[in-house]
């Protein structure tokens, strides 16, 4: 065997190595493979118009983090199952790839969901609810019990998630010479209309589901309450896992950490996409309000990097995985035909 075969032998392992950080089952099949099967959204709708761009799946994580680390319940799974967390508890040191292996989840497999066919979706959706099935407990410092795959948190998980896209894509999606807009209101509605089907995968009570702008906001406005912070949550969730990981990290983790160093070079940005009632639940005083305004209006410009394909495919490369470069990347084409 030559050295060239070795080597390529080398990197096919490598990749089908990489793929499984994200892969859950068999390689997802692509929404369209099959003769009239888009799966549950297609290419003609909003929430692929939404999810394919590539600033959203730079972002998509720490936008959904941000409106979700304020949520009591949210937090106790965090604090009791999250490997971060739990590690950070146990261990002096650790590796900081978890962190990023934990944001290519959230980002990497809900991908198949989306863009795969219904089989795949159906099959990935599945797994999701097993896995999050075990995590119950009491909230910490109450009597409260929670459960990850209950209905209160399973769509609490679904409004936040596809909230964080909307924003993100509002708010960082250039498009061509296109600077970043607002969707028209037919077209938000739209977004959160086709978005449910999301949630009736994820466990979601189908009839609580909100589907339009208005009900969205009745949806937190009903949830005022959840908000706050669990006993524990500084040293258990922030500070002990962050040491930790920083005792961990070595020159070798630079380069994965990419993805990290990005979303928290750009962290006022993202807080500045946040509806105000969301930044007040992070601790934000209103005063800061104008200057994260001013600070996001300034440096919007600079999301137009995500229109350098190279730029753009190298960083939705790192942290969705191949199997979901190829399933964005179908998607895409079929777009493009539709269009």
């Amino acid at each position: 065997m030559t050295s060239a075969n070795i080597r390529a032998g080398k990197k096919r392992a490598r990749a089908h190595q990489n793929a499984r950080i994200w892969r859950r089952g068999p390689i997802p099949t692509p929404a369209g493979s099959g003769e009239h099967d888009y799966g549950y959204f297609g290419p003609g709708s909003q929430v692929w118009r939404v999810v394919l761009h590539p600033a959203v799946t730079a972002f998509l994580a720490p936008v959904t983090a941000l409106l979700e680390l304020p949520h009591i319940p949210l937090q106790a799974v965090i604090h009791d199952h999250d490997p971060l967390a739990v590690a950070g508890r146990r261990s002096r040191s650790m590796s900081p790839l978890m962190a990023v292996r934990r944001a290519q989840r959230t980002v990497g497999v809900p991908v198949p969901i989306i863009l795969g066919d219904r089989e795949t979706a159906d099959r990935v959706a599945a797994h999701l609810r097993r896995y999050h099935a075990p995590m119950t407990g009491t909230i910490p410092g109450t009597d409260q019990p929670y459960a990850a795959q209950g209905p209160e948190l399973v769509l609490f998980a679904h409004v936040t998630i596809m909230q964080a896209a909307l924003l993100v894509y509002e708010n960082a999606a250039f498009e061509g010479l296109r600077r970043p807009h607002r969707l028209t209101p037919r077209d938000r509605d739209q977004f959160w209309l086709e978005a449910k089907q999301f949630g009736v995968l994820m466990g979601a009570n189908p009839e609580e589901i909100p589907t339009t702008c208005r009900a969205v906001a009745a949806y937190y406005a009903g949830i005022a309450d959840t908000y706050g912070v669990i006993d524990g949550f500084g040293p258990d969730l922030v500070v002990g896992p962050f040491l930790a990981m920083l005792r961990g990290l070595t020159p070798a983790h630079l380069p994965e950490l990419a993805p990290l160093a990005l979303a928290g070079a750009v962290t006022p940005q993202l807080i500045a996409m946040l509806p105000r009632p969301a930044r007040r639940n992070l601790g934000v005083p209103a005063v800061l309000d104008p200057f994260l305004d001013l600070s996001l209006r300034l440096t919007r410009p600079a999301a137009r990097v995500f229109t350098v394909r190279p730029f753009a495919d190298a960083l939705e490369r790192r942290i969705t995985g191949p199997d979901a470069m190829d399933l964005v990347a179908h998607a895409r084409r079929l777009r493009t035909t539709a269009a």
